[in-house]
Formats: C-alpha cells, sequence, structure tokens
C-alpha cells in the first residue's frame, strides 16, 4: 500500500513538473518568437524607409547589414530597458497589449486603403493615424474617468475605456483617411512600385507570371475574400453565437474552449507545415549540400560542360588548352625525375 501511495504521489508530482515546465517554455518561445518579429520589422524599417531612402540611397549590401544589425542591438536593448520599466510601474502585458490598440490602430485602415484604394491619399493617410490615436486617447480616458470617477492604471485597463478607446482608435483613422482622400484623391497607379530597386540584384529562379497584372489582380481578389469573410466570422458572427448562453454553463464553455483549441491546434498545423513543404526542395539542397558531396559533384560537372562548350566554340582555345595541359604534364614528369636522381646517386653499402 505504501509503494502504490508512493508511484502514486510521484507521479502526480512530476506530471506537475512537466505541465508547468511546458508552460514556462511556451512563454519563452512565444517571447522570443514576438521579440524576434518586432527586431526584424523595425530594423527592415530603419534601414531600408529611412537610412537607405534618405541617408545613403546608394548603399550596397554589406553596408545595409551593418545597419540593419545595429539597429538590432540598440533595438533590443531599448525593448529590455522599456520592459524593466512598465514591470517596475506595474503595468501588465494584458494592459499594454490593449492599450497598443488605442495608440496604433488608427494606422490599420489607412495602411490598407494605401495597399487596397487608387484614391487613397499619402496626407489623409498621416492626419488619419495621427488625429484617430488622438481621438482614441481622449475617448479611453473619458470613459474611464465617467464609468469609474478615476483615472488610474487600473480604471484604464478596464473593458469598457479599452473597448472605446480601440473602436474609436480604428474606426476614426479610417474615416479620416477616407474623408480626405474622397476630397482630394491620388488617383495612385503603383507603377513606381515595378521600379523598386534591390540593395545587391541576384538570380532570382521566379517565373515571369508571377508578376503578371492577372496573377496579381488574382490574388488581390483572394485575398480581399477571405480577409473580409474571416473578419466578419471572427468580430461579428463568433460572438452572435455566445449572445443566446448569457452566462456560459460547464457544458457550454467546454465546448466552447475545444472549438478555440481546435482552431488553434489546425492554425498551428497549417503554419508549422505548410512552410515545410513550399519550401521542401531548396531544404532537400541544402541537406544534400552538408551532408553529401553531391552538390559539389554538379558543380564540377557544370563547370566542364561549360568549358567544353566554349573550346568547341573556340578551336584555337581548345588547342592551346591541350597545348598547355601536355607542357604541365612535362614539367610534372621532370620534377618527378629530377626528385629521384638522389635516391639513384647514393652508394651502395
Amino acid at each position: 500500500m505504501g509503494s502504490y501511495l508512493f508511484r502514486n504521489t510521484y507521479y502526480i508530482h512530476a506530471r506537475r513538473n512537466l505541465a508547468k515546465n511546458q508552460f514556462v517554455h511556451g512563454i519563452c518561445r512565444a517571447v522570443t518568437s514576438a521579440g524576434s518579429s518586432e527586431l526584424i520589422a523595425v530594423s527592415s524599417l530603419c534601414t531600408y524607409d529611412i537610412y537607405r531612402t534618405y541617408i545613403n540611397p546608394k548603399a550596397n549590401g554589406k553596408q545595409i547589414l551593418i545597419v540593419s544589425r545595429t539597429i538590432v542591438f540598440l533595438f533590443g536593448i531599448f525593448m529590455g530597458v522599456l520592459a524593466s520599466l512598465l514591470n517596475l510601474a506595474g503595468v501588465s502585458l494584458g494592459w499594454m497589449y490593449l492599450a497598443m490598440g488605442v495608440f496604433i490602430g488608427s494606422a490599420v485602415m489607412p495602411v490598407a486603403f494605401l495597399l487596397l484604394w487608387n484614391k487613397a491619399n499619402a496626407k489623409g493617410a498621416m492626419a488619419g493615424a495621427i488625429c484617430g490615436m488622438l481621438l482614441g486617447i481622449t475617448t479611453w480616458i473619458v470613459v474611464a474617468k465617467v464609468e469609474y470617477g478615476r483615472v488610474t492604471l487600473g480604471s484604464t485597463g478596464k473593458n469598457a475605456p479599452m473597448l472605446a478607446g480601440n473602436l474609436v482608435s480604428i474606426l476614426s483613422g479610417g474615416a479620416i483617411h477616407a474623408i480626405i482622400s474622397y476630397l482630394s484623391p491620388q488617383n495612385y497607379d503603383w507603377v513606381s512600385t515595378r521600379h523598386i530597386t534591390m540593395v545587391d540584384r541576384a538570380n532570382i529562379d521566379v517565373p515571369e507570371e508571377e508578376f503578371s497584372e492577372e496573377k496579381l489582380k488574382h490574388a488581390r481578389t483572394w485575398i480581399i475574400r477571405w480577409g473580409v469573410a474571416f473578419t466578419i466570422l471572427i468580430a461579428i458572427i463568433w460572438p452572435v453565437f455566445a449572445l443566446p448562453a448569457k452566462v456560459f454553463s460547464e457544458g457550454y464553455f467546454s465546448f466552447w474552449a475545444s472549438i478555440a483549441i481546435i482552431w488553434g491546434t489546425v492554425g498551428s498545423l497549417v503554419i508549422i507545415i505548410l512552410p515545410l513543404y513550399e519550401s521542401w526542395e531548396t531544404i532537400w539542397f541544402i541537406l544534400k549540400g552538408i551532408f553529401t558531396n553531391e552538390i559539389f559533384y554538379e558543380k564540377i560537372d557544370d563547370i566542364s560542360t561549360r568549358v567544353r562548350l566554349i573550346m568547341k566554340s573556340m578551336p584555337e582555345a581548345e588547342r592551346l588548352y591541350y597545348q598547355e595541359k601536355e607542357n604541365l604534364k612535362k614539367e610534372e614528369a621532370a620534377d618527378n625525375a629530377i626528385q629521384k636522381e638522389p635516391e639513384n646517386d647514393k652508394p651502395i653499402q
């Protein structure tokens, strides 16, 4: 009996430790992934949109790489310091996550308009982003004051102020941009986007049809259709289904949680497996290069084929090549003979 209790207690303790470790590892992976994305995003913006556009338009690949790594290092330090200060101030991750919608949500619709609407105005986009943010912050603070009688970290983190601030920020930013664009349309034709220069031009094995007008229009239609459909599903249909239940029962909550888990699991599998499937040829090519000499021999055969083709097209070059090759053989034979002469001159003991 004592042995059974010991094994059962040990099993439960091990399961708890395993769950804790998995939870901590999950948080670490999430933080690492989010931090990496932020570092790359800020580095790309500063490097290409500021440094290469205004400071050094003729920057080469090496200079771009140095600037990019420097910005990653500096912004990484800034992120660490800011996170430490926010933690000392008692700002939770949930509060910061929701507040980001108030601060930067006003730029969402202007960015979408700039990508999809030819009448979108650049000045209207900037006005929408800035004015929308100010209106969102104002609404956020006013609702917190009216609803809870004070403006504190706790009151501004409540659902009502956060919801009001996010909605006003997002919707007002889009409305301001749309109004200015209607009054003063830019009528952009996207021609300049086809002349974006590369830092170091390389051979890209992408078929020409991938850049055709029909292909791009089809991709645009697909993105709009599925983007709007998923937005309606998540922002309208999904919450509406929860209204009849009011307070969730245990069974209804289990059903709701199961759908969320299935959704997240399927999404995770697609995000992980699909890129591996699409890039399998490149991954296999790299693995062959690491663990075998097949790629090396393929390169040698390719070089030999090119040399033979050049020599056939230039008979004189072929004659000189074989003549030089014969001279090298003679020199090598002479060197070997010279090295053997001292051995033959040794006296017989």
